[in-house]
């Protein structure tokens, strides 16, 4: 098949399907062997899952990350930042307060376990165990610190009551599609005449990941 056809099919097959694993890819393009996809994926700068062991590929037209730098298809994740390694070393050095293990799978819905065991065997992060349980933090010294003082004053907060939370989330699915930050929540619920107070909204966000920046 000529060059310029094997891609005009490869482009069309992703734009029905969306994303194709391997054996797919191989079907498309009538061959058996990887080297000969990937030589036309690489032309078309294609994207490998982060999650399912980079067992599936989509192409950059596809793909409209979400403010957190991720793209799902089912359950299949692509991420901005590539591998899932590359996207937790990202998401924990940018947290204001580390991560755990089960908040960075919730975050990632992913398994994580391995990825960070290769970071930390390269030194890309650390990881520390402040109160019973591994956090893991920047491996920058300064950061790491300041990352750890603030998970520590997030433990000592006090629950918020089920009926602030609740107000808080539901001012913040109200501004949807955009996504809000502190302030404009602070807004509308003093706009409407609630007594909820910033530092309360804060928390919120806190506890919830809400933050507007990174993929923290």
């Amino acid at each position: 098949m000529p060059r310029k056809d094997a891609l005009d099919k490869l482009i069309a097959v992703f734009e029905k399907k969306k994303v194709l694993d391997m054996q797919q890819l191989c079907k498309v393009l009538n061959t058996t062997t990887r080297v000969t996809v990937f030589r036309y994926l690489r032309q078309l700068n294609h994207l490998t899952s982060y999650t399912h062991n980079g067992k599936f590929y989509t192409l950059p037209k596809i793909v409209q990350f979400d403010s957190n730098g991720f793209w799902y298809f089912g359950d299949i994740g692509f991420s901005e930042r590539g591998t899932l390694v590359n996207t937790l070393n990202h998401v924990i050095t940018m947290s204001e307060s580390g991560k755990t293990n089960s908040e960075l799978e919730n975050h990632c819905r992913t398994r994580v376990q391995d990825a960070l065991r290769t970071l930390l065997s390269t030194n890309k992060i650390a990881r520390t165990k402040p109160a019973n349980r591994h956090i893991y933090v920047s491996a920058d010294p300064t950061v790491s610190a300041r990352q750890i003082k603030k998970r520590t004053e997030v433990g000592e907060r006090k629950r918020l009551p089920n009926w602030i939370v609740g107000e808080i989330l539901v001012e913040t699915i109200r501004s949807f599609p955009g996504q809000p930050t502190i302030d404009d929540i602070v807004k509308r619920l003093s706009k409407r005449g609630s007594l909820i107070t910033r530092d309360q909204v804060v928390q919120v966000f806190d506890e919830n990941n809400l933050q507007k920046k990174t993929l923290d």
